[in-house]
């Protein structure tokens, strides 16, 4: 009989378990807040294994329910209800995509750079795509096609050496707006050599009319202007080695009537093995006075220059030190900063015995910062954090002062001189346990003010989290006791 087996085990194929022709899931979340909003949110997705395809099917709703008013969803007319679509091919990472569609990379950096972080080299995403998965007033639907190529290795020439080039469009359907189709373009080519080092250029263009811009004043900067054809080019380089990074933006963007303005930065990280596990990152940017975003936005014109050190240790062990610095034009005086320390101790050993002493430091932050455009209000400010862990509770103390100064001359741009007349100090404990299944978390603030009355803040949650699912309920305390509300949030997912 084991002969028979034997032979049977050489002439049969060895039996693979055959891969499901499809997959999908099922995605429902939501939330509502006591008589405001309720949000919901449903995601379908329904993938072929063959060829790699996945596609999507997103709705999203925002209304207003409030059961004191008749109706209780109050006027439908002020709600949001949109749908949205996609289809996806995983190996290539292409996609085209309708709906209301958030996008990051070189289109987002040049949209509003002051609002973003410093344009540092290790943050850097390249440009892509996706559906919003909140409901926006704002943002129409919108189409997008990406389309990449395989990763290209180039056998003969240079074994080492991977291709891969890119492209996308995005506009607004024709029937949607016809006045204001606004397409962008993007495009761009990486290169691999030796999994080593890393080579992207990108190229952005976009343009279209934006609409006329009103004024409540007689004499304003800018001052009204008329429906105006509006062009924004730009141009993106990323270089990563194992131990330098160099990445590089630039942008130039033309106004009928308004003028044209350029946009520039720079980031620089620099990692050798000699000085491991420290490193070291530089980050510069810059803008005109007449620069226009892709948004159509002005972000008005600046300078700003950031620093950063890290020292990565063991167990997630990190150490960092940054400061920013904003002034209001190439050789002008800097009148903004930013400073900050952070330090996030070592994770507890794997071996260490679980009755070792309770309490534990997680984290320490301290950061201070003056914005000093206004010199006759210069807003101070400065704050620190601190988490511990009293197994099994987390704990997370917070306090912040900010304080009003004035000055004839020139301040400088730290927040050291001159001394101010204090604003308001605010100081906050958050306690989390995360029992199993459950996580229970509660908040309690107190703000003092110089010249309103001091305030009470709280807030109470409770969450489950299952299999297939997560529920939360939330109380809170914005005036407390005086005013409340509660928050209902769930996720539901298959």
């Amino acid at each position: 009989m084991k002969y028979l087996f034997l032979i049977l085990g050489l002439v049969m194929p060895a039996v693979v378990p055959a891969q499901a022709l499809f997959t999908w899931d099922l995605l429902w979340t939501g939330s509502w807040e006591e008589s405001k909003t309720l949000n919901n949110r449903g995601d379908f997705r329904f993938g072929f294994s063959a060829p790699g395809l996945l596609f999507r099917a997103q709705a999203l709703d925002r209304h207003t329910i409030n059961f004191e008013l008749d109706p209780v969803w109050g006027d439908p007319s002020k709600g949001i209800t949109s749908g949205s679509c996609a289809l996806y091919h995983k190996p290539t990472d292409s996609r085209f995509l309708y709906g209301v569609i958030d996008e990051w990379g070189l289109p987002a950096r040049i949209r509003s750079p002051w609002i973003r972080a410093a344009p540092y080299a290790e943050t850097r995403k390249p440009s892509m795509a996706d559906l919003r998965t909140t409901a926006s007033s704002t943002k129409k639907d919108e189409l997008y096609l990406y389309l990449s190529s395989p990763r290209l290795k180039l056998e003969r020439v240079l074994p080492e050496l991977s291709l891969r080039g890119y492209a996308s469009g995005q506009f607004t359907p024709s029937g949607i707006a016809l006045e204001n189709p606004a397409p962008a373009f993007t495009g761009g080519l990486e290169g691999t050599f030796d999994e080593l080092a890393y080579l992207s250029l990108e190229g952005f263009y976009t343009g279209f009319q934006l609409p006329a811009k009103q004024s409540s004043a007689w004499f304003s900067d800018p001052p009204p202007l008329p429906d105006r054809d509006f062009r924004l080019g730009a141009a993106a380089l990323a270089l990563k080695l194992p131990w330098l990074s160099f990445t590089s933006d630039w942008a130039w963007s033309e106004t009928f009537a308004y003028g044209s303005g350029v946009y520039g930065n720079a980031g620089l990280r620099i990692n050798p093995p000699l000085f491991a596990p420290w490193s070291l990152s530089l980050a510069a940017d810059g803008m005109s006075e007449r620069y226009t975003g892709s948004d159509g936005s002005n972000p008005g014109g600046g300078v700003r220059m950031a620093g950063k050190i890290e020292r990565k240790g063991k167990r997630s062990n990190l150490f960092r030190a940054s400061g920013v610095l904003r002034g209001p034009a190439v050789g002008e005086a800097f009148e903004r900063s930013s400073m900050g320390l952070y330090y996030r101790f070592p994770a507890s050993a794997p071996r260490v015995k679980s009755g070792g002493f309770p309490l534990r430091i997680r984290r320490v932050a301290l950061n201070v910062d003056r914005n000093a455009s206004d010199r006759k209000k210069i807003n101070d400010g400065i704050d620190g954090s601190l988490g511990l862990s009293f197994n099994p509770i987390n704990i997370n103390l917070a306090t912040s002062i900010d304080w009003l100064a004035r000055a004839d001359d020139l301040p400088s741009p730290f927040p050291f001189f001159p001394p101010g007349a204090f604003s308001s100090t605010k100081t906050s404990c958050e306690l989390l346990w995360s029992p199993r299944i459950f996580q229970f978390r509660t908040r309690w603030a107190y703000t003092a003010y110089a010249k309103k009355d001091n305030q009470w803040e709280a807030s109470v949650s409770a969450a489950a989290r299952f299999k297939h699912g997560r529920f939360s309920v939330k109380f809170a305390w914005p005036v407390f006791p005086d005013k409340w509300n509660c928050t209902l949030s769930w996720r539901v997912e298959k």
